[in-house]
C-alpha cells in the first residue's frame, strides 16, 4: 500500500513549501521511519480505544456512559498497519452499556454472560435463560436491534446517535405472548416486561431519547393503533362472544366504540380517533397496566387478539420494522 508523505521545506525568508512524496520513493531508512510513524499512530489509536472502553466499564456518570458508547459505535480500531486479532464487537459493547445503565439505577436483572468459545457476550434473564438469550444485531450505520437468538425476534431498535429507541409489538407478541407464555409463568413475563420498560425509561429520562414503548406503554394516554383502517366489526363481534363466555360484558357506544371492564377499575376499549384510526386503549387508576399486561393476564382477550391479528395487530413504525 502506498502512502503520501508531506515534506515541508523552510526557506531563509521564512516561507515554506509543502510537497507530497510517495513512500515508495523514499530511501530504505525513510520507508522504515514512515512505517514506524504509522505504527505509532495506530498504537496510539489502540490506547485511546482502551481509554474509552475503560470509561464504558467503570464510569458512574450516566452522560459519560452514553458518550463512551457513542464513540465506540463508530470507532475504527484496526488499520492497514495494525490489526487486533482478538476483540469484542460493537454489539458486545451495546450489551455492556445496557447492563451498566441498569446497574447505575440498581435495576439490573439481565445477566451479562460470555461465550467462552468465541468471546462473544449475551444477555440472559432469570426464568427465561433456558429458553432463549439476547444479543444485539448491528446495522451498517451503527444502530442495532436487540434480538432473541433462538427465534430471531427483534424486541427493540436503538440508535445511540439519533437518540431513538422503538419497541417492536410484533416481536414482543410472537416471543412473549405466543412462544414463552406456554413455557413460563405470568410473573416471570411481567418481570421481563419491567426490565424492558426500565431500559426505555432510563434512556428517555437520562438522555432524552425518543422512546416508543408500543404495547408496553402503561400510560392511560397510550393509544395502540391497530392494522385495520376501518372499524374491525368482525373482530368486535367475536370479542362480544368471547367476553360473554368468560363472564364479562362488552358495552358499545354511540360511535361503535366497545368498552370492556375487566377488574379493579381496569378498562379496555376499542375505539376510533378523530383521524379515523382505530385504536386499543387501556385505562387503570394507577397508570400501570399496558396492553401487554392485559394479553399476559386475560386468556380470553389473548386468544381473541391472536385469532384476529390481521385486523387487530398493533402497528410498528414501518421505517424500522
Amino acid at each position: 500500500m502506498s502512502e503520501k508523505l508531506q515534506t515541508v521545506t523552510f526557506f531563509p525568508d521564512g516561507t515554506t513549501k509543502q510537497k507530497s512524496k510517495d513512500a515508495r520513493s523514499l530511501s530504505t531508512t525513510g520507508r522504515l521511519m514512515a512505517y514506524r510513524d504509522q505504527l505509532k499512530k495506530n498504537l496510539d489509536n489502540g490506547i485511546h480505544f482502551t481509554e474509552i472502553l475503560n470509561q464504558l466499564i467503570t464510569t458512574d456518570d450516566a452522560m459519560a456512559l452514553l458518550k463512551s458508547i457513542q464513540q465506540l459505535s463508530t470507532y475504527q480500531l484496526d488499520s492497514a498497519y495494525l490489526i487486533y486479532p482478538q476483540q469484542y464487537t460493537r454489539p458486545d459493547f451495546y450489551l455492556i452499556f445496557l447492563s451498566r445503565l441498569l446497574g447505575l439505577h440498581q435495576a439490573e436483572k439481565l445477566v451479562l454472560q460470555a461465550n467462552e468459545q468465541n468471546d462473544e457476550l449475551y444477555h440472559e434473564f432469570p426464568g427465561i435463560d433456558k429458553l432463549g438469550y439476547f444479543t444485539f444485531v448491528e446495522n451498517p450505520d451503527g444502530s442495532a436491534y436487540y434480538v432473541e437468538q433462538h427465534t430471531q425476534e427483534a424486541l427493540f431498535f436503538i440508535d445511540f446517535n439519533k437518540h431513538l429507541l422503538l419497541f417492536n409489538s410484533e416481536a414482543l407478541t410472537n416471543l412473549l405472548i405466543v412462544k414463552l407464555k406456554k413455557e413460563i409463568n405470568e410473573e416471570t413475563l411481567r418481570k421481563f416486561e419491567l426490565q424492558l420498560l426500565a431500559i426505555g425509561k432510563f434512556m428517555k429520562e437520562d438522555y432524552g431519547f425518543d422512546v416508543d414503548f408500543n404495547i408496553l406503554d402503561p400510560s392511560n394516554y397510550a393509544s395502540y393503533a391497530i392494522m385495520d383502517d376501518q372499524m374491525p366489526q368482525i373482530a368486535l363481534d367475536k370479542l362480544f362472544i368471547n367476553a360473554s363466555n368468560a363472564g364479562y360484558m362488552l358495552i358499545t357506544g354511540m360511535h361503535n366504540e366497545a368498552e370492556l371492564e375487566l377488574s379493579r377499575g381496569i378498562k379496555m376499549a376499542v375505539e376510533p380517533q378523530e383521524n379515523g384510526q382505530w385504536v386499543i386503549k387501556i385505562n387503570d387508576p394507577d397508570n400501570r397496566i399496558s396492553w401487554f399486561d392485559v394479553l399476559n393476564k386475560y386468556d380470553f382477550i389473548r386468544d381473541w387478539y391472536l385469532e384476529n391479528l390481521e385486523s387487530l395487530e398493533i402497528k410498528n413504525d414501518p421505517r424500522y420494522y
